[in-house]
């Protein structure tokens, strides 16, 4: 039996799951940390074996830390960027529509 030990973000729910860590002083660091900051708690578990263990860190890498490609086309961001450009072009014709926004100061346009 391998005994590992992680930590659980009490205030950030949708936090991802943090990797287990099985050697000191890696433990006792967690354990401080959530002694000390009243925001996380040390989950302890038991894995049957080290093949337990590493299959289950593995699956919280590959699913919440690995590095996604930047080239991957990404449906959301496109929709995003579309209306965040369009959210720009409508605020600078409002501000040139109003010239009383302006300040004194600054007549140069945005």
């Amino acid at each position: 039996m391998i005994h590992a030990y992680r930590l659980i973000y009490l205030k950030s729910p949708h936090a991802p799951p943090t990797l287990w860590e099985w050697e000191q002083p890696w433990i006792h660091h967690l354990i401080v940390n959530a002694r000390s900051f009243n925001t996380t708690r040390a989950e302890q578990r038991y894995f049957l074996d080290w093949d337990a263990l590493a299959a289950e860190n593995s699956c919280i890498w590959e699913e919440h830390y690995r590095s996604r490609p930047l080239y991957d086309p990404i449906e959301t961001w496109e929709k995003w960027l579309a209306e965040h450009r369009q959210i720009i072009l409508d605020v600078q014709e409002l501000y040139e529509e109003n010239p009383e926004w302006r300040s004194p100061e600054s007549t140069r346009p945005l």
